[in-house]
């Protein structure tokens, strides 16, 4: 998926252009319709800012965009338009960029503390402590972690305390999205009987 971000002039498109042709920095005031828009010549401050350079508005051509659809370059955008067989020209697209993926998954070791029901538990990380061995790691703090195997087993605390599981760090759908622990112990399949 791409997500637009906002408008951005994109030099490099109108490097080879002959030095002969006039260049002057633009800032958009309006649409005119379809690509064209109505723009004013601006110059840079001492500051390094711009500010309006004169009165005389120009209508500048957006080569970025198809001529029969409307516009959408935002008023106050700044180009570089050049004058191209007494045409003022621009090029404006919008970036495309990748939306943010959600983290990677991570696995860790992790002590079953107690049932919460519903699948839930309160779980702690572990380290290795040797061959067979895990012990809890330091400052870990108890964690809430959905056996998947349970979620659509019905109710039950099928899990042991003190049980060794592998849980799953995982984002879920949310805006931002929050991080959710999950394991998958059949345990549950035992007490069925």
């Amino acid at each position: 998926m791409t997500r637009a971000i906002p408008f951005h002039d994109s030099l490099y498109r109108l490097a080879q252009v002959g030095e002969a042709m006039g260049v002057q920095l633009v800032r958009i005031v309006s649409l005119v319709g379809g690509n064209r828009y109505t723009a004013v010549p601006v110059e840079f401050t001492a500051g390094g800012g711009t500010q309006q350079a004169e009165e005389d508005t120009v209508t500048v051509t957006n080569l970025a965009e198809p001529a029969d659809q409307s516009g959408a370059v935002p008023a106050d955008t700044e180009a570089v338009a050049i004058d191209v067989e007494g045409r003022w020209v621009i090029f404006l697209r919008q970036q495309q960029q990748e939306e943010p993926q959600p983290p990677s998954t991570s696995l860790f070791p992790a002590r079953i503390v107690d049932s919460l029901g519903q699948a839930a538990y309160t779980v702690r990380e572990q380290v290795c402590a040797g061959a067979g061995e895990f012990a809890d790691k330091s400052g870990a703090s108890d964690l809430t972690a959905h056996n998947l195997a349970e979620l659509s087993l019905g109710p039950g605390a099928a899990v042991d305390d003190d049980t060794i599981v592998l849980v799953m760090e995982i984002a879920d759908t949310s805006q931002p999205p929050q991080t959710r622990y999950v394991f998958d112990h059949p345990a549950y399949a035992k007490y069925l009987d």
